[in-house]
C-alpha cells in the first residue's frame, strides 16, 4: 500500500483499520461541512477535541466574566455596555484566518514529511527538530484558535442589540 502512488477512498466504521491505512481524513461533520485533516483517524479526533476544549474554555471564561460583572454591579438597573474591539484587535482579527491557514499548512507539510515512505532515508537527522517544530506549530495553532474565538466573542457581544 505504501508504494501505491494514487488515492484510495475508504469508508469504514472500523477505527483500528482507519488508523492503520489512512494518511488523510475527510470527515463529514453535518450541515454540509466536510473537514480535511492530515493524519490518521485518532489524530483527527484529537484535533477536534482540542478545538472543542478551547471553545468551551473560552465560553466558560466569558460566562465567568459576565457573572462576576453582574455580581459586582449588585442591584444596578442598567447593564454595562459590552466593549468593542480596539483598532489593533480588529486588525488582528482580520489577519487571524490567514495566520491559521499558514500554521495549518506548516503542520500539513511536516506531517507529510513524516508520512513519506522514504522519510528515514532523507530526513533522519532532522527528526528531533521536525518533532519540535510540529509540536510548536500545533501549540501555536491552538493558541490562534483560542484567540480567534475570543476576538469573535467580543465582536459578537458588541454587535448584539442591548
Amino acid at each position: 500500500m505504501i508504494a501505491f502512488p494514487g488515492t484510495v477512498l475508504v469508508v469504514s466504521h472500523d477505527r483500528y483499520f482507519l488508523n492503520r491505512v489512512c494518511t488523510d481524513v475527510l470527515a463529514f461533520e453535518g450541515d454540509g461541512k466536510i473537514h480535511h485533516s492530515v493524519g490518521d483517524y485518532d489524530y483527527y479526533l484529537e484535533k477536534k477535541q482540542r478545538a472543542t476544549v478551547a471553545a468551551s474554555r473560552q465560553s466558560a471564561a466569558i460566562v465567568s466574566t459576565n457573572k462576576s460583572a453582574v455580581l459586582s454591579r449588585g442591584t444596578a438597573t442598567k447593564p454595562a455596555k459590552p466593549r468593542k474591539l480596539s483598532f489593533k484587535e480588529t486588525r488582528e482579527l482580520e489577519g487571524m484566518e490567514t495566520q491559521i491557514h499558514a500554521v495549518d499548512a506548516e503542520i500539513v507539510r511536516i506531517e507529510a514529511l513524516f508520512a513519506s515512505p522514504d522519510f528515514h532515508r532523507t530526513h533522519a537527522p532532522q527528526t528531533a527538530q521536525l518533532n519540535a517544530d510540529l509540536a510548536a506549530a500545533k501549540e501555536n495553532l491552538a493558541r490562534l484558535y483560542a484567540r480567534w474565538e475570543e476576538l469573535e466573542a467580543i465582536k459578537a457581544a458588541a454587535e448584539r442589540p442591548v
